[in-house]
């Protein structure tokens, strides 16, 4: 039986996916708040798609980039930055045209 794509997944089926221990990824989720998997009352982790690309960022920039933890820490929170700061730009790109468009109803 497979999965759909926005299934969740246990830690085991993560570690599979990703080619990685599971120590490893209950490492990373220690050591990189931006892992926050879903915590059942049983204590069983399960990870949506969101969480395995993130994962997947890590491992990369650790096994192929060759960054330190804390350097891939530094990456990951610069590129959050980066998309917030896209975000507003869109935001605020947005609000520009609603306002030339209200301004063109008034006159």
């Amino acid at each position: 039986m497979n999965k759909t794509d926005d299934a969740l997944r246990t830690i085991g089926e993560v570690s599979k996916i990703l080619k990685i221990p599971v120590h490893v990824v209950r490492f990373w989720e220690k050591k990189f708040s931006i892992v926050s998997p879903i915590k059942k009352d049983t204590g069983i982790r399960y990870y949506d798609n969101k969480q395995i690309t993130i994962l997947k960022r890590i491992k990369f920039l650790l096994y192929e980039e060759k960054f330190s933890i804390n350097g891939a820490i530094r990456v990951l929170n610069d590129e959050k930055k980066d998309k917030n700061l896209i975000d507003k730009n869109d935001l605020i790109n947005e609000l520009k045209i609603l306002k030339q468009e209200i301004e063109n109803i008034l006159n």
